[in-house]
């Protein structure tokens, strides 16, 4: 029995292996059909192609003229206008050109379009780098609710208004080492032009500035009110702070950055834009005002023109500042015979989105007549800090500021006390800020007065 089912076995086997070859000779005969198919296909395609070729090599040829070659242009300037199209080409990113406007070598230029750069969005350059145009703006939208003692007669005020609204225009021209800027200014009551000046930048140690700008005293009045930490400067930092001038400053960042100076005069007038607009002379002494400004970073290059760690630093940064003014002014108002010299200290830390600034100002008022007075003396500081909860999106801060306006003078001290939180959608381009203040002026033997602020802002950079 057991030969017999070993042949059963076999021929079972045997069975299969014919159907399997069966199957697949059936399979390579429906594949020669197709290619048939296919190879007739083909020969057709063939044919038309050669009758094509003949009826075309019976035509005279047409060379492109200029008049065809501008219209090819246009319709491909016009496809690559498409916003569809440019996102898939990548074009309209960062930093990316949009057009070639000119070929003639006189007259190349690159036309970009930078919406997350810091400063602007659309630039304008020359191939050769000896030219460029860079325009932005931006707007301050705030609401803000006062509330006023009213043990000293203040009424509770709310307001909306347009905190700042700002076009400005810079670049260099001749030269990559001859930039220019200027600025248009408006609020919800007035227009005025903001800056003014040129710079010359032929080194990072030596290079020099000229026209109306921001006094390089106080490390806060510098940085820009798109980039402070709060909405608005500390109480101290108005205080004392030299606001803007007509001036010439020489200034340099040697030893990478380590070390940053700054030696100028200014007309000492200060920023009082009524008096600009009707032309009037406000340096009552006849006197201009000198400012010397020294700077050590001890980790390299410190970006103090931003009041956040929004960059998130990787490593420590720190930097420590001192600043004298001389013949320098009290807020916007600079006062007739009277020598002023007011002078800072500050300090400044960045790390993983922790942000730290404090100053500290002393002021000075010699009259210079006899019977001008006594001099006056005054002082004040601030310290705040800012963390990001959320790295480059979610920060939260707070800060502590005080004036005593005249150190003679016992409780008449002002102080500041304010939180707040701010929300980055596209860095300071877009960003949302929201702070609570508590503003305290002592009234000598009476009760102190208090003022409290509640203040939302949204700003735009285009």
């Amino acid at each position: 029995m057991r030969p017999c089912m070993a042949y059963g076995d076999e021929l079972e086997e045997l069975k299969g292996q014919l159907k399997q070859m069966e199957e697949a000779f059936s399979i390579q005969q429906k594949m020669l059909k197709q290619m048939e198919i296919i190879a007739l296909s083909q020969q057709e395609q063939i044919k038309e192609l050669k009758s094509r070729v003949e009826s075309i090599s019976e035509k005279p040829v047409v060379i492109a003229t200029e008049e065809i070659k501008d219209e090819v242009k246009h319709e491909v300037e016009n496809y690559l206008s498409s916003d569809e199209v440019r996102e898939k080409l990548g074009i309209g990113l960062p930093d990316i050109p949009l057009l070639e406007r000119s070929r003639t070598e006189a007259d190349i230029c690159d036309i970009f379009y930078t919406p997350d750069d810091s400063s602007y969005a659309l630039s304008i350059r020359s191939h050769s780098g000896d030219y460029s145009l860079n325009i932005g703006g931006r707007l301050q939208m705030r609401y803000q609710y006062n509330d006023k003692d009213g043990d000293f007669g203040g009424v509770d005020t709310q307001n909306i208004d347009v905190r700042r609204a700002r076009i400005y225009m810079g670049g260099n021209i001749y030269s990559k080492t001859i930039n220019y800027y200027w600025a248009i200014d408006a609020d919800s009551f007035d227009v005025q032009l903001r800056d003014f000046y040129l710079y010359w930048t032929p080194y990072k140690e030596l290079n020099a500035k000229i026209g109306y700008f921001k006094v390089p005293f106080n490390r806060e009045m510098v940085v820009s009110s798109q980039r402070l930490l709060f909405q608005d400067r500390a109480i101290a930092s108005d205080a004392f702070g030299q606001y803007r001038d007509y001036g010439l400053d020489i200034y340099g960042r040697p030893f990478d950055g380590h070390i940053e100076y700054h030696a100028a005069v200014f007309q000492g007038a200060g920023d009082n834009p009524s008096k600009r607009i009707t032309g009037k002379d406000e340096n009552l002494d006849n006197e201009i005002m000198s400012v010397l400004s020294l700077r050590y970073n001890p980790f390299g290059k410190f970006n103090y023109y931003d009041g956040t760690d929004i960059g998130y630093s990787k490593t420590l940064k720190a930097t420590f500042g001192s600043s004298v003014a001389f013949n320098g002014k009290k807020r916007d108002v600079k006062r007739d015979d009277t020598d002023i010299i007011v002078g800072v200290i500050d300090f400044g830390l960045r790390y993983k989105g922790i942000a730290w600034d404090s100053e500290y100002y002393m002021m000075t008022e010699n009259p210079e007549s006899d019977g001008g007075g006594d001099s006056v003396g005054s002082d004040g500081f601030f310290t705040q800090a800012g963390y990001f909860v959320i790295p480059k999106k979610l920060e939260i801060a707070a800060r502590y500021s005080m004036v005593d306006p005249d150190d003679d003078v016992s409780n008449d001290i002002q102080r500041e006390y304010t939180a707040g939180i701010n929300y980055y959608f596209r860095g300071h381009r877009s960003k949302i800020q929201a702070d609570f203040g508590t503003f305290i002026t002592e009234q000598g033997d009476e009760q102190d007065k208090r003022e409290n602020k509640y203040r939302l802002q949204y700003e735009i950079a285009f």
